[in-house]
């Protein structure tokens, strides 16, 4: 292990840990974890084996979403008792998608001490990939309740930037058709799936083709939605003519969902907003 100042009394470390390749993993996060007095851990058996296999043997505390209220003035004691503790997610950098931000909000409002080493992390892999522009935004997993989730998806859809998502495998279909219905098919997307690992996998296309794979979902995944697309141009949608447009197609053989699709491709509106507006003059 590299060879690192000493460690300040009093002050919480936030490590990173690799999201997949070990070689990705610091020597210098290494050696902080191997030298505070204890590990902060969202779960204590994966980061124990990671530990392990690395050589670490510093006392591991959990620290989870349903231990905060209990685990947040325990560590406060220790750190003001001038301790040096390490605060880790399971993967990549803590307090993104986990309780660390809550920890490290009340840090700093008692006047202590926090330090990052930083690491590895999910969101910026993915988004790095895609060649999407900046900015972006970071919205973590949607809600599971379907009111929260229905008002996410809202926003979602009138976002204007790149969006970054995280989803377990087993609720990705779910995700993915939600998007596709809610935000529209034809958004950019980016799936980033075992980043680093050796079945890594990155795609990119539209929601809506994205949806149709039905594919048998593994490994844990993470969505970049690209920028909305704008109409070209600084004027209102002339909708009444689009919707013209559609009725046209349809005319002309076309099925109306098709020509749906195609008049949204070609002029950037999207697709969900001109169904809406076709079915109102219905």
């Amino acid at each position: 292990m590299t060879e690192v100042p000493e460690l300040e009394p009093g002050t919480l470390y936030v490590v990173g840990t690799p999201i997949g390749n070990l070689n990705d993993w610091s020597p210098r996060a290494q050696t902080v974890l191997s030298q505070v007095d204890a590990i902060l851990s969202e779960d204590t058996r994966v980061t124990g084996l990671l530990c392990h296999n690395a050589g670490i043997h510093t006392p591991l505390i959990s620290f989870h979403a349903h231990n905060t209220r209990q685990r947040i003035p325990e560590m406060m004691d220790r750190l003001k008792g001038n301790e040096t503790l390490a605060l880790v997610s399971d993967r990549g950098m803590p307090a993104i998608s986990d309780p660390g931000q809550e920890l490290i909000d009340a840090l700093w409002h008692e006047g202590l001490r926090v330090s990052v080493i930083p690491g590895p992390t999910a969101a910026i892999t993915a988004f790095v990939a895609s060649g999407f522009p900046a900015p972006f935004g970071f919205w973590g997993f949607l809600p599971r309740g379907r009111s929260e989730r229905r008002a996410v998806l809202q926003e979602l859809a009138k976002w204007p930037h790149a969006a970054i998502l995280y989803e377990a495998p087993h609720h990705m279909q779910e995700t993915v058709r939600d998007l596709a219905s809610q935000v529209g098919a034809e958004r950019p997307v980016l799936l980033g799936r075992e980043m680093t690992k050796r079945f890594e996998e990155f795609w990119r296309g539209e929601l809506g083709h994205l949806e149709s794979e039905r594919r048998e979902w593994r490994g844990e995944c993470v969505l970049v939605l690209g920028p909305r697309i704008e109409i070209p141009g600084s004027g209102e949608v002339e909708w009444a003519q689009l919707v013209s447009r559609v009725e046209n197609l349809v005319a002309g053989g076309a099925h109306p969902n098709e020509a749906i699709r195609q008049v949204a491709r070609d002029s950037g509106v999207l697709r969900r907003e001109l169904y809406q507006h076709v079915h109102e003059t219905d």
